[in-house]
């Protein structure tokens, strides 16, 4: 026979305050009142996500405690609604063990959520490491909460909530047929699965390009992406707390880019790249530099528009090895500034820079005005590359694509001859590295540095054009 857990009068007040938090707080109050845990921002928004929408995928970075946010759901759920019946399924039936045993923990031993949700264990019917059962009034064999592998024991039952946990490792994606399995598994036997007006809420962290969020994303789920650093409400990062900036420079050190942007970043086009590929990224260092001093090449792409900070200001330094015509890329400056600032910044670097031989901008709308301005005040010779014409291809002049799809092209080609080489770890932008800005191109939030890595290249092969190659620089106006 169940009984009330007895509760010491001094303990009372708290007690009762942590019931009444417990059954109609949403899950930030319920986590405190019932397991003394403190969530953070993220888990909160994908507690809205949850509770609203019908199909859905987060896509977040590892270490995110994507298993005990749905382990609160799912316990607050049965709480509310004990005729619920929920289908955990995670990787393998090993990871799923621990979840139905802690859920089964808080039903059967926590005093406060037995005492604000009224929940009983159904003595009537047998719990195992992978089902527990609570009373209820609905019919029938299925369980309250069934927590298994992608591949275990659930056909045959129907599910109102169906959680699919991580279901890919970065091993499974590696495998065609492993990948197969998975989709078919999800389109038939899982889908099956599914009560009618149910639920299916998918949590993962992205190990590769053909794992199962292309398949989701066709059968119409909701896809969200969380990004260990983007423009969210409460800080830059997934978790100020998790995740402060230095954090996430040392863990994309570790990581590597590709690896970091892949499962941190969420974005598993930078891994392999579009127009251009990852693979043919060259890299030096001080033991690969020439000996010859480097004749530098500024390129600058200014914001889009006085009006707005929506765009980055670039501003690429690249160096020439004039014997061999491989260009070096030295700096790369991302900010958003207004235009007095990038005045001040360019001249400062200008006069300051030993070895700059040219500076170019991209002058199109305000930027023309901009350039004009600082020639005017500071003398600084400033040049405008033309743009390739089929009347300049004619003519064998040097110029710069206007189209950006030609540009990244272009840099793939240099990428790929071994032309062009780039420095190891520069500052991330927005959490975003160059690398990943440059293999995500077309389908990147930004392009900035993109453009002035063209511009700067283009300047620099304009120093040593190749042969019956002319050069066209229009300096001033």
């Amino acid at each position: 026979m169940e009984t009330a857990t007895k509760v010491e009068p001094t303990q009372v007040d708290e007690f009762q305050a942590r019931v009444i938090a417990a059954r109609y707080g949403d899950m930030t109050t319920y986590a405190r009142a019932v397991h003394d845990l403190t969530l953070e921002p993220y888990q909160a928004a994908w507690e809205e996500a949850l509770k609203t929408l019908t199909r859905i995928v987060i896509i977040c970075p590892p270490d995110t405690f994507k298993s005990t946010t749905v382990r609160l759901f799912v316990e607050k759920l049965i709480g509310t609604d004990p005729s619920i019946k929920v289908l955990w399924l995670m990787g393998t039936s090993a990871q799923s063990t621990k979840q139905v045993m802690d859920v089964g923990a808080t039903i059967k031993n926590n005093p406060i959520y037995r005492e604000a949700f009224g929940i009983l264990p159904d003595a009537e019917k047998q719990w195992t490491n992978q089902v527990l059962f609570v009373k209820n009034d609905r019919f029938g064999p299925d369980p309250t909460l069934m927590s298994t592998g992608i591949n275990g024991p659930y056909q045959g039952l129907h599910f109102d909530v169906i959680v699919v946990d991580d279901p890919t490792t970065p091993q499974d994606v590696r495998s065609p047929t492993e990948m197969e399995l998975q989709e078919h598994m999800m389109r038939g036997m899982i889908l099956d699965r599914l009560a009618e007006g149910g639920r299916i809420i998918v949590i993962l962290t992205r190990w590769g390009e053909n794992d199962l969020v292309p398949v989701f994303r066709d059968m119409g789920f909701d896809i969200i992406t969380m990004p260990v650093i983007g423009d969210y409400p409460w800080g830059p990062t997934l978790s100020n707390k998790l995740f402060p900036m230095e954090r996430v420079e040392e863990i994309r050190r570790e990581k590597l880019d590709a690896l970091f942007s892949l499962t941190f970043m969420c974005s598993p086009e930078s891994v392999r790249g579009n127009l251009i590929q990852r693979e043919n990224f060259r890299y030096w260092d001080d033991d690969t530099l020439p000996e010859a001093a480097l004749q530098l090449f500024m390129g600058i792409d200014p914001a889009a528009s006085q009006k707005t900070y929506a765009d980055h200001t670039c501003i690429a330094v690249v160096g020439l090895d004039t014997k061999t015509r491989k260009k070096y890329l030295t700096d790369m400056i991302t900010r958003r500034m207004e235009t007095p600032d990038l005045e001040d910044l360019v001249v400062k670097l200008a006069k300051r820079m030993s070895g700059l031989r040219r500076v170019a901008f991209e002058t199109k709308g305000f930027q023309l005005s901009l350039v004009q301005g600082i020639q005017r005040r500071y003398q600084i010779q400033i040049d405008e590359i033309p743009y390739r014409t089929r009347r300049n291809v004619a003519r064998k002049v040097r110029g710069m694509d206007n189209d950006k799809v030609g540009r990244a092209l272009y840099l793939n080609s240099e990428f790929a001859h071994g032309m062009l080489y780039l420095p190891r770890n520069l500052p991330l932008v927005e959490g975003v590295s160059l690398e990943q800005e440059l293999c995500a191109f077309p389908h990147g939030k930004h392009d900035d540095r993109l453009d002035a890595l063209t511009i700067a290249c283009t300047m620099a092969d304009t120093a040593c054009p190749a042969r019956g190659m002319k050069v066209d620089l229009k300096a001033g106006w």
